[in-house]
């Protein structure tokens, strides 16, 4: 086998970090999310915004992997002209997190697994041109109990479509799982990882949590907010982007679900973008705030506490050399559902 190119190296380490982003196609609420962001833009953009590293969107399913992604019917441009308040949104975080704490979970017994299902949908932007496409993706993942047995991730990917407007020549590739590839390995640790990914069962994250680093987790939620940003990055839009990964991988119990949104509660930016977000057929509370280019937001229900998913709006009309996407277009949504399950391969 000859030996991988540079680029090759860097779409296997991307393509492994997505594995670990854990969301049936999003059905997004056009009509209720025309009143969803518009006042939270427009008291954000006065703002001034943290300079940072262009964005390198060659393909949306490695971004995905660091932002998460689906979307709906379609990824066109939205008509945002509403928001809310940063105290309700502590509100209705403080509500999710006394529901989330109230929740009785059935727990992942010797020989079972957590099933985690995500469905994606998002935008890729061609690398310094406003060609653009967008592409669908599911995973399945079943993680062991003893996170040191086997584990197992599949993929089911749509067809990829030239975003209106932003047609190039030829059709898209929808990317290297085109095929619906199957993948098995002890710790997660898949074949097609990039040679020197961390261990799965000894290396912790937010994102890849064992059970040693949930038990971990301070229980203060300023403290908490703290280990947000020390892993995330310094920023309120840091700790929500690392919240929305430890979320994203549906491996929290309810009890430290809370105990996040507690902490986000803290975060004096984060405002109510849609109260009546429909991600997959679920009604929720989308809460979110300005974070580079977007405008990135969580979904959760506000009738048990869960946490449903999340998405990403363009917060201002892009330049050519990003893509040219406008203000208000859905980049990507995903939404995300888990499960305890008696075998490998088997569904809820």
């Amino acid at each position: 086998m000859s030996e991988p190119t540079k680029s090759e190296s860097l779409d296997r380490v991307l393509d492994a970090a997505l594995a670990r982003a854990a969301d049936e196609p999003v059905r997004f609420d056009v009509a209720a999310g025309r009143n969803a962001l518009a006042a939270a833009l427009k008291a954000r953009a006065e703002e001034p915004v943290v300079e940072h590293h262009p964005r390198r969107r060659v393909r949306w399913l490695a971004a995905a992997a660091a932002v998460g992604v689906l979307t709906a019917g379609g990824l066109g441009a939205l008509t945002i002209d509403n928001g809310g308040s940063s105290a309700t949104a502590a509100e209705e975080l403080i509500r999710a997190a006394d529901l989330a704490a109230r929740v009785v979970e059935r727990p992942v017994g010797p020989g079972q697994y957590r099933y985690v299902r995500a469905r994606y949908e998002g935008i890729t932007v061609e690398l310094g041109s406003i060609k653009a496409y967008t592409t669908d993706m599911a995973n399945e993942e079943w993680i062991p109990a003893d996170r040191r047995d086997e584990w197992m991730l599949k993929f089911d990917v749509g067809s990829a479509k030239w975003l209106p407007g932003h047609e190039g020549e030829g059709e898209p590739d929808a990317g290297p799982f085109k095929n619906d590839p199957e993948f098995r390995g002890k710790c997660g640790n898949y074949s097609y990882y990039a040679e020197g990914q961390p261990d799965r069962c000894t290396t912790a994250s937010f994102r890849n949590p064992t059970p040693e680093f949930i038990a971990s987790l301070p229980k203060d939620p300023k403290e908490l907010l703290a280990k947000l940003k020390e892993k995330g990055g310094p920023t309120d839009g840091d700790a929500l982007q690392e919240a929305r990964g430890a979320l994203r991988s549906g491996q929290y119990p309810a009890e430290v679900r809370a105990n996040i949104f507690r902490a986000l509660a803290l975060l004096p930016g984060l405002v109510v973008t849609d109260k009546r977000a429909n991600l997959d057929g679920k009604e929720g509370v989308a809460l979110g705030m300005r974070y580079y280019d977007d405008f990135t937001e969580i979904i959760i229900d506000p009738d048990n506490g869960d946490f449903i998913g999340g998405r990403s709006v363009v917060a201002e009309d892009l330049g050519e050399e990003d893509g040219g996407l406008k203000k208000g277009t859905v980049r990507d949504s995903y939404a995300v559902t888990s499960a305890v399950v008696n075998s490998l391969g088997a569904r809820p």
